[in-house]
């Protein structure tokens, strides 16, 4: 028999009662669900195993040379020149740096040298006659041209030339705006290219120092930490991040990084407590439940290691886990 239209009417209107109760009803339970979410839980380590190593390293290959004493660091610049024309008239030396006030005095260079060698500073002697200044010469401008008397271009023809200063001095080298030598001849101007150049600076550190976080750039200076694996939460598949921080005096001067012994890096944040500045690393990549092994080692560097020569102390440094446990109530 076919339904009418009324029929069918009453149906719906039925149908839509029985599903409002069945909504209302379910809004005034609790819904259990299997698992529920806890609150963040929180794991500080202390950081009470570490040394620093130093070391020399090749600087031939860097955007800047140095000359002169800043702090504990003490550096000489050695540069070589491509042939200077014999008839030459006057010859001229263009450096290109961001200081503008001071006095560089030149040395003669005594033997062969290469920009691909290490060289450490007991090495001036074999290279540098310290003994005798060539010449002195005081610069009023950041891109300096400085005539050279005789005793420095016979220098330039034979090893080159090493530049020392009575104030920290830090300029351009062939690899980023190379120092070159302007010659004059009659009418004529001829420039003369940088065929090597480098800095040998002063390591003032012992190549161990133990109990102590320092890292530096110039030479190679280096914290090596080491994060007992055992002080680690059992459980590490929810770690959301691991902060590994430490306390600087003032404002660290240059960018720094982190590497573990699998190959991973870690660039630095840096951040403001009340009066303390912090930087921190988010190591989590190495924090992993099959960790092997006794301890994390963690080695810390320049990102740049020749824009600069410092070295900066590191404090109180801890590790910071966050994670999110889930599970039954």
């Amino acid at each position: 028999m076919e339904t009418t239209f009324p029929d069918r009417y009453f149906l719906l209107i039925i149908f839509v009662f029985i599903v409002s109760m069945f909504v209302i009803s379910g809004c005034g339970e609790r819904k259990e669900y299997e698992i529920d979410p806890k609150p963040v839980e929180v794991k500080t380590v202390v950081i009470d195993s570490f040394f620093t190593t130093t070391e020399y390293i090749p600087t031939g290959d860097g955007d800047s040379l140095f000359s002169g004493v800043k702090g504990l660091f003490d550096s000489y610049a050695l540069l070589k020149f491509d042939t200077i024309p014999e008839a030459s008239d006057s010859v001229f030396m263009k450096l290109r740096s961001d200081s503008t006030h001071g006095e560089l005095q030149f040395y003669l260079i005594t033997n062969e040298w290469y920009e691909d060698s290490l060289y450490k500073w007991e090495d001036i002697g074999f290279i540098i006659d310290t003994s005798v200044v060539l010449q002195s010469s005081s610069i009023n401008t950041k891109n300096p041209e400085i005539k050279l008397d005789g005793q420095s271009i016979n220098a330039i023809k034979d090893y080159g030339i090493a530049i020392h200063s009575d104030f920290f001095y830090s300029f351009a080298s062939r690899e980023k705006n190379e120092p070159k030598l302007i010659t004059h001849e009659g009418d004529s101007t001829f420039n003369v290219s940088c065929c090597g150049d480098l800095y040998i600076a002063k390591n003032p550190f012992d190549s161990l120092l133990k109990d102590t976080m320092m890292v530096g750039r110039g030479i190679s200076v280096k914290p090596n930490l080491f994060i007992p694996v055992d002080s680690l939460p059992l459980e590490r598949e929810n770690f959301s991040r691991a902060g590994l921080s430490f306390k600087v005096d003032g404002t660290l001067s240059f960018s720094v990084k982190a590497n573990d012994t699998s190959g991973n890096e870690y660039f630095n944040k840096s951040y403001t407590e009340g009066d303390t500045n912090f930087i921190e690393f988010n190591i989590l990549k190495v924090i992993q439940p099959d960790i092997t092994g006794d301890y994390i080692h963690i080695t810390i560097g320049p990102r740049y290691k020749l824009n600069g020569i410092d070295a900066e102390t590191l404090f109180n440094g801890q590790l910071k886990l966050m994670w999110a446990v889930i599970g039954k109530e």
